[in-house]
């Protein structure tokens, strides 16, 4: 018969081994856990493994590889592409979204972004520019208002007027550089004397008590600007009044960057009856045989729009350019002298041998071409409408006002179209 004490010790000693198996395997797997999360075990990681950093959780080592991953909830995020810069990603929602905010004459012309709303943006120096709705910043325009900022016609206007360009005219102190210069343009109407130099006769802000501009003080006749219909010797600006008070309030107009021309692509002749759109684009043949009269209604026709005013250009509007000229690039501008004809089409010259040196600030053709319309008036002579800029063939200036004995009813000038918001 089996000795029970011998079976039971039997038992014991079983059990006692698979107690011992039993801690040895929890022991193991402890120091092998302890291992791998130390970077001590397997701390090269297997070379045909895609395992990378940042497919693991961020603080767990696999493999001898540490995570970074973190997993950031975007659910929450309110941003749209308007508030990341142009060019600039980010992540909203889970989802990765490329910028389109403009917010400088620079990124506006990289982008070509077409504005929906008349939108500040800001130059090189700190000077804003205000763009109006269904423009864009032109391929070659400069980036800070000293070289001229121009602006395209994207989707302002109708297939005539699109690709039009007009040069932003800052008013007030401007930033000329990152060194501290600075310029201050005056809207106002000035005189040039001799030597170029402009004197202003008339604050802008005070175009109800329009003084009576003499040129010279032996003339027996003086310039002004028509403020009502009683005065119905000429067509008249739109309003002055408005003119002044929104270009001083935006800092700004905008002034053709060429003479306004046929938007068919017709090359002008000695016609005054047809009634073909503008567009102010380089290469058209420019309108230079039209009346005062009907620059004025194509000029204020160009565009209809609520975020700004087309019009032919009056004194304040001319005249301040040529002073923004003559501050940031050319102090002489005013008297420089016109000796070849600049007639062949807009932008261009007939001889293309002669320097024809007329383009300022991205302005074309002020002191080089044919004597253009205004809004301008004179009084006290039998002539009734002012010629500004230079004629061509002929040794002339922008300096000053010139008339001519034909009158209003005049069909051999050219136009500039204005634009104010």
């Amino acid at each position: 018969m089996e000795n029970p004490n011998k079976k039971q010790k039997l038992i014991a000693f079983i059990a006692v081994i698979v107690v011992a198996v039993i801690l040895t395997i929890i022991i193991t797997t402890n120091v092998v856990n302890n291992q791998m999360q130390n970077g001590e075990y397997g701390a090269t990681a297997n070379s045909n493994s895609n395992l990378v950093a940042n497919v693991i959780k961020k603080g767990i080592t696999i493999g001898g590889i540490t995570g970074t991953l973190e997993n950031l909830d975007t659910s929450d995020a309110t941003a749209t592409a308007e508030d990341i810069l142009w060019g600039k990603t980010g992540y909203v929602k889970g989802e990765k979204i490329t910028g389109t905010k403009v917010n400088t004459v620079a990124l506006g012309k990289e982008s070509q972004k077409v504005f929906d709303e008349n939108t500040t943006l800001i130059d090189d120096y700190g000077n804003k520019v205000k763009v109006p709705a269904g423009f864009k910043i032109a391929s070659d325009s400069a980036t800070a208002v000293t070289g001229g900022v121009v602006i395209e016609d994207a989707s302002a206007g109708n297939n005539y007027t699109q690709g039009s360009q007009f040069v932003w005219i800052p008013v007030g102190t401007i930033k000329t550089n990152n060194n501290g210069g600075t310029a201050t343009i005056t809207l106002g109407r000035y005189v040039f004397d001799d030597n170029g130099n402009p004197n202003c006769v008339q604050l802008g802000q005070n175009y109800a008590n329009e003084t009576e501009l003499r040129v010279r003080s032996t003339d027996s006749f003086y310039y002004k600007e028509l403020l009502n219909t009683t005065e119905s010797v000429n067509t008249k600006a739109k309003n002055i009044g408005t003119f002044t008070t929104n270009t001083i309030k935006a800092g700004g107009y905008y002034f053709g960057r060429y003479e306004a021309g046929d938007a068919t692509g017709v090359q002008r002749n000695n016609t005054t009856s047809d009634t073909n759109p503008v567009a102010i684009k380089k290469s058209l043949w420019p309108y230079n045989w039209i009346t005062e009269a009907q620059a004025s209604e194509r000029a204020g026709n160009m565009y209809s729009s609520d975020s700004f005013t087309s019009d032919l250009a009056n004194s304040y509007a001319w005249d301040t350019a040529i002073a923004f000229i003559q501050a940031v690039q050319d102090s002489d501008y005013s008297i420089q002298e016109c000796t070849q004809r600049e007639l062949a089409k807009c932008g261009e010259t007939i001889n293309s041998n002669e320097n024809a040196n007329d383009v300022r600030c991205n302005i074309y053709d002020m002191a080089g071409n044919t004597y253009e319309w205004t809004t301008e008036t004179i009084y006290g002579s039998g002539d009734q409408y002012v010629n500004r800029g230079s004629g061509y063939t002929v040794v002339n200036t922008t300096q000053g006002r010139s008339s001519n004995t034909n009158g209003a009813s005049s069909a051999s000038r050219c136009f500039r179209v204005i634009l104010y918001l």
